[in-house]
């Protein structure tokens, strides 16, 4: 037998390479329908089976089996015909167990962790390995930006007592909400496998319950989500403007919470300011736990870069991982995007022989100029000075004034040394810029923020909250480099 899960996971048949016939198929398919579509109806939602001359697709709901019927079923037929001839039949159902993630059957024997060579066939063919399949909790790096919303979702996981019967998990794009919501699920299916758990995007949601309006199914759909032990919602924001979405989403939470359940959501922002959502459903949540999930600190992103670069048997020094983490601050997609332009130019510089340890030179020009804005306009002086204000909260007539409050000292020092780092300004140039009228204060303004770096010191910055300077500086190039 041969199975495709959660799009292209490592598959057997035979005495075959593992996951050949399968994985083109799911390629050819995925290329067919657009990475779109697959992501929605295929991607961890849908198993692919060979068996007995036939291609068996078992989605997780009725609703889906039907959906690609309808829509997708002439590319899957090409695909397979492609690969394992014109004869292959083509069969639609649903899995057994519907409600459960896509990795169920493995789910007791955890994968082995992948060695360096399989990790670079991985990035070569286009596959992901377990751990990027089927997020877990056990794989989550954890932080100070994102403690609270992990114990809230182990908790819920493990189903321990007091945890909340609705939790709700907010934050910017690309820090890890999904891999949450997905680790819950899973850790719910591995403390009881008899648990009924289901994991939905809100597009999904509202697709099939438009579905049973139609088809005058309401009241299987309702008896299905409503029996569960768990239900996760990601992006839930879809369902705002959809007011009989969201009342029949209300009714839903209620039930399952009634009957001892939880209901776990994502969404990109905090629930009273998500537009048009009604008032009951808001509050609904806010009975709840509403968590945020902040950005990555610089300590959490070099932990994720020596993380995932040992994923994908890429060699990075010290330094390296430091620059990187240093470069891209906005979210974990980001640090993998720096990763692969990193791989790759080092491929090239190694003409596709052995690598050696990569260096925070070669970061540097696979990540670009820093001194340049993503528009490719050099970053000036006076941009600097309007950055650091706002950062650090100061007019910028404190700045230019002889004050010395701490945020302002803090503001002269950080746009000194910035700026020696960013532009090609001379002292005299910088000192002209913040309005002084000798450059020695500026030079020792630019000393002192790099001591404070090198010891790692924390600052009372905007709101005096007291952050890493570190983590300050990191904030202050993402912005100047976003022009």
């Amino acid at each position: 037998m041969t199975s495709l899960t959660n799009n292209s996971d490592t598959l057997v048949q035979g005495n075959a390479r593992p996951g050949d016939s399968t994985e083109r198929i799911g390629r050819e398919v995925a290329r067919q329908v657009g990475s779109r579509k697959w992501d929605m109806w295929f991607d961890r939602t849908t198993d692919f089976v060979v068996e007995d001359g036939r291609l068996r697709v078992e989605a997780d709901s009725r609703f889906v089996a039907d959906w690609i019927e309808r829509h997708f079923r002439e590319a899957i037929q090409i695909a397979a015909r492609a690969e394992l001839g014109n004869d292959i039949k083509v069969q639609m159902g649903v899995r057994s167990h519907p409600g459960a993630p896509a990795a169920e059957s493995v789910e007791a024997a955890p994968p082995p962790a992948p060695d360096r060579s399989s990790a670079r066939r991985g990035r070569r063919t286009g596959t992901r390995d377990r751990r990027d399949a089927e997020p877990k909790l056990d794989h989550f790096e954890i932080g100070d930006s994102n403690r609270l919303a992990f114990d809230a979702a182990s908790r819920l996981g493990e189903d321990l007592d007091g945890a909340t019967s609705v939790l709700f998990i907010h934050g910017d794009c690309g820090i890890g909400k999904t891999h949450l919501l997905r680790g819950i699920c899973a850790r719910r299916k591995q403390r009881d496998r008899r648990a009924k758990v289901r994991y939905l995007t809100g597009e999904q949601f509202t697709n099939e319950y438009i579905q049973a309006v139609r088809s005058s199914d309401l009241d299987n759909f309702r008896r299905t989500l409503r029996r569960l032990d768990l239900l996760a919602i990601d992006d839930v924001h879809f369902l705002s403007n959809k007011n009989a979405t969201q009342s029949e989403f209300l009714h839903t939470i209620d039930a399952i919470a009634m009957s001892g359940g939880a209901v776990a959501v994502v969404c990109d922002d905090h629930p009273r300011t998500i537009n048009r959502f009604s008032g009951p459903l808001v509050s609904r949540f806010l009975s709840g736990m509403v968590v945020r999930v902040d950005r990555p600190d610089r300590e959490l992103r070099v932990r994720l870069v020596k993380r995932l670069a040992c994923d994908r048997g890429i060699r990075l020094g010290e330094s390296a991982m430091e620059t990187l983490a240093s470069r891209c601050v906005g979210s974990v997609r980001e640090l993998l995007g720096g990763l692969t332009r990193i791989d790759a130019l080092a491929r090239l510089d190694s003409n596709a022989g052995e690598q050696g340890e990569i260096g925070s030179i070669a970061v540097q020009r696979a990540l670009g100029d820093e001194s340049m804005s993503t528009g490719g306009k050099p970053i000036r002086l006076s941009r600097i000075l309007e950055v650091v204000c706002k950062e650090v909260g100061v007019d910028r007539d404190e700045l230019l004034s002889s004050g010395r409050h701490r945020r302002v000292v803090l503001a002269r020092g950080l746009c000194a040394y910035l700026a020696r780092e960013l532009t090609n300004a001379c002292f005299p140039e910088i000192a002209s810029a913040l309005g002084r009228t000798t450059h020695s204060t500026v030079h020792t303004a630019d000393r002192r923020i790099r001591r404070q770096l090198e010891a790692d010191e924390r600052v009372s910055g905007h709101a005096e909250e007291v952050i890493r300077l570190r983590d300050l500086v990191d904030e202050i190039r993402q912005s100047l480099r976003r022009g």
